[in-house]
């Protein structure tokens, strides 16, 4: 087998090739253009010649998204390799030493993954970017409108009143400005309506890029959106994460950080919770259990009967230190 791994930046690619034992046969910068994919891809064929192909691209997802897509299409194997840790990079780093390293990776087949598929999920994890910064201005701009409201002059926020955000948007979106009021008043009427129009327009924004979150999802599945919880955002941050690529329920656990990581010593066995991995997915999954725990009878049973299951070693607990208090407190002698 010929392992090639690539160190990807914006500009140029590093590639090393190295044989099934670990030794160097070759190594090439390219362009990252598609002038420059196609000569690394026949300079990785004439390597190999009759021998497996294996690239691992550092960066899969991102500088190396171009790469990963042109050998993918040419039917070559790709693997994702994760980026080297703080740990290992003790002997130093540059990209020879980057693509030294994620070639070795594919050889030892640990911390490599399969890159997320492209097509219709490369446009999901788009509108998701734009509806979640759309959301994110318009908290933003409303959080203006309510500051600006709190140092208005007090005819302009006796006529705008209290609120919420949206409630101040509305109210200001039907008002005009009075004739006779002064510069103070005027100017700060004006930045809030025009904050009010933006918020208003991003709400629109939002909503429109939700539908087209929606339609893609019912090209996919059209009985997805069906399911009790599961709206087309939470639908497509789970599709975004591309379930499809994980052999097993614990390695898509992993990915999207509901795995517990454990956190015993001796005889006290527990477990703590997984911050990392995909928090997007997380934060989908978490949603979608919550929403199901109020709305679904079935989740809600299985809810109900996981907590009943809890309380009675809750009471026994609580009993034994009682019992453990009282006997301490019987057996220690009176002060005098």
């Amino acid at each position: 087998m010929i392992a090639v791994g690539v160190d990807t930046h914006k500009d140029r690619h590093y590639a090393v090739a190295l044989d099934h034992i670990g030794q160097m046969l070759a190594e090439l910068t390219i362009a990252a253009t598609a002038a420059g994919y196609a000569e690394l891809q026949r300079w990785a064929e004439q390597l190999a010649d009759t021998r497996e192909l294996v690239f691992g691209i550092e960066g899969a997802g991102s500088w190396g998204a171009g790469l990963c897509q042109h050998l993918q299409r040419a039917g070559h194997a790709v693997l994702e390799v994760e980026r080297p840790r703080r740990a290992d990079r003790r002997a130093g780093k540059s990209d020879r030493i980057d693509a030294i390293a994620a070639a070795k990776r594919v050889l030892e087949g640990e911390r490599v993954s399969t890159p997320r598929r492209r097509g219709i999920l490369t446009a999901i994890r788009a509108l998701l970017i734009a509806r979640r910064s759309a959301v994110a201005e318009r908290t933003r701009v409303l959080n203006q409108l309510h500051a600006l409201n709190a140092t208005a002059p007090i005819q302009l926020r006796d006529r705008i009143g209290n609120g919420t955000g949206k409630q101040l948007e509305r109210r200001l979106l039907s008002m005009r400005a009075r004739p006779s009021a002064d510069i103070e008043e005027r100017v700060a009427f004006a930045v809030m309506r025009d904050l009010a129009a933006h918020s208003r327009t991003l709400g629109i924004d939002a909503k429109r890029y939700q539908r087209e979150l929606a339609d893609l999802i019912r090209s996919l599945d059209d009985t997805l959106l069906d399911e009790t919880g599961i709206g087309p955002v939470s639908a497509a941050k789970l599709l975004a994460c591309d379930p499809t690529r994980f052999k097993h329920e614990a390695a898509f656990a992993r990915c999207n950080g509901t795995a517990p990581i454990p956190a015993s010593s001796g005889k006290t066995i527990r477990y703590r919770l997984n911050r990392g991995g995909d928090r997007q997915a997380n934060n989908a999954i978490h949603t979608v259990a919550i929403t199901r725990a109020k709305h679904q009878p079935e989740t809600r049973t299985y809810s109900n009967a996981g907590s009943a299951k809890a309380r009675p070693s809750e009471k026994h607990s609580a009993h034994s230190s009682a019992t453990s208090l009282a006997s301490s407190t019987t057996a220690s002698p009176p002060s005098p």
